[in-house]
C-alpha cells in the first residue's frame, strides 16, 4: 500500500514537471523553425499573438489549465481559484483583479506587466512573490517566447482578441 502510494505520488510529480511548457511534440533539430513557429524549449511551435485568445490557446491550454492547477473541476489557488481553462474563466479571472497572494497588484495590470502578478509568478520574482509561494507554472519555467508574448499582451493593454 505504501509502495503504491509512493509511485503515484513520483508519477504526478513527472507528470507536473512535464506540464511547464507544453509543447505540441514536435521535434526540432536545433535549427531555425519553419516561418510562423517559434523554437520553446528546444522544440518548433506555433507562434503565439500577444491577443488573450492566443495566449489561452497556446499557453494557458497547455501549461496551466491541467489537472489539479487552474483548471475549472478544481482551479487554484483554493482561497480564490484561477480558472484558465477557457477564454471567458481567464479573462474573467486575470484581467483587472486583484491578486490574493498580493492583495496590492492586479493579476494582469493592463498597461504594466511590471505591476501585474501574473509576469511576477512566472518570472519567479522573489522581491513580490510571497514567502511560501511559487513561481509558475509548478515544475518549471515557461520558454522565453511564452514569457515574452505574455508581457507583449499585458505592456500592449491585456487585449481579449
Amino acid at each position: 500500500m505504501i509502495r503504491s502510494a509512493f509511485g503515484l505520488s513520483l508519477l504526478f510529480g513527472m507528470g507536473m514537471m512535464m506540464i511547464g511548457c507544453g509543447d505540441d511534440g514536435s521535434t526540432g533539430d536545433g535549427g531555425e523553425c519553419d516561418q510562423g513557429r517559434v523554437r520553446c524549449d528546444g522544440v518548433c511551435i506555433d507562434a503565439i499573438e500577444p491577443t488573450l485568445a492566443s495566449i489561452q490557446t497556446g499557453v494557458f491550454n497547455v501549461s496551466c489549465a491541467a489537472s489539479a492547477c487552474h483548471d475549472a473541476s478544481m482551479p487554484q489557488p483554493l482561497e480564490s481559484p484561477l480558472d484558465l481553462s477557457s477564454l471567458s474563466a481567464s479573462q474573467a479571472g486575470l484581467i483587472g483583479v486583484a491578486s490574493v497572494q498580493v492583495p496590492t497588484l492586479d493579476r494582469v495590470e493592463p498597461g504594466d506587466s511590471s505591476a501585474s502578478y501574473l509576469m511576477n509568478k512566472i518570472l519567479g520574482d522573489d522581491d513580490i512573490i510571497p514567502l511560501g509561494f511559487s513561481q509558475m507554472p509548478l515544475g518549471g519555467m515557461l520558454c522565453q517566447p511564452k514569457i515574452d508574448v505574455i508581457e507583449q499582451w499585458i505592456d500592449g493593454g491585456a487585449p481579449i482578441q
